[in-house]
């Protein structure tokens, strides 16, 4: 898969990818809030990388101009949602490229992507309660609140967090698409 959007590019995990997938996941201020333990080593984040590209849920955010990995986007099956034409997507963005709109760009390109290319009616992605950057990313892409489930899960430090979930249906995007 690749998808082209106005400064980025969404495609295939690969190993040339491990420098900047270390780098961006070593960063305490980004596996936090996606629930994940900043990288302490080289070693673990090759072998998270690894395990994503088998997967083939997760992909690359990618700067066009330099096919320079800056996040990952992914699309999965095993969602809140126990229903077959659901897909849920998850994300995470190296801290350098914070609002700036990149993220934004990105969930609009995988939207398109899902909703075109799989057998899906329905979009679901959710965040911590704390997270008002995804909380915004999500809310510009059109989705819709669905509510909040407390103590939603435990993370590698021992926290338990709420989680918030949204949901776009195809619906809601094809008559959003249409007026704009």
């Amino acid at each position: 898969m690749k998808l082209n959007g106005q400064r980025i590019l969404i495609r295939e995990l690969s190993f040339r990818d491990k420098d900047a997938y270390y780098e961006f996941g070593k960063n305490p201020n980004v596996g936090p809030h996606a629930g994940w333990k900043p990288f302490g080593s080289k070693d673990i984040s090759d072998r998270m990388l690894a395990s994503l590209m088998l997967s083939k849920e997760t992909f690359a955010i990618a700067l066009k101009d330099s096919n320079m990995l800056i996040g990952t986007i992914s699309i999965y099956d095993n969602g809140i949602r126990k229903y077959n034409k659901v897909k849920s997507i998850g994300f995470s963005l190296s801290e350098e490229y914070w609002n700036q709109g990149i993220m934004t760009e990105a969930v609009n390109l995988i939207i398109e992507y899902i909703f075109r290319k799989k057998d899906c009616e329905l979009i679901e992605v959710g965040h911590h309660s704390d997270n008002f950057a995804s909380k915004r990313v999500i809310e510009k892409c059109g989705f819709k609140y669905d509510g909040r489930l407390c103590k939603f899960k435990r993370l590698y430090d021992g926290r338990i967090v709420d989680a918030d979930f949204y949901s776009l249906t195809i619906d809601e995007y094809e008559r959003k698409m249409r007026y704009e």
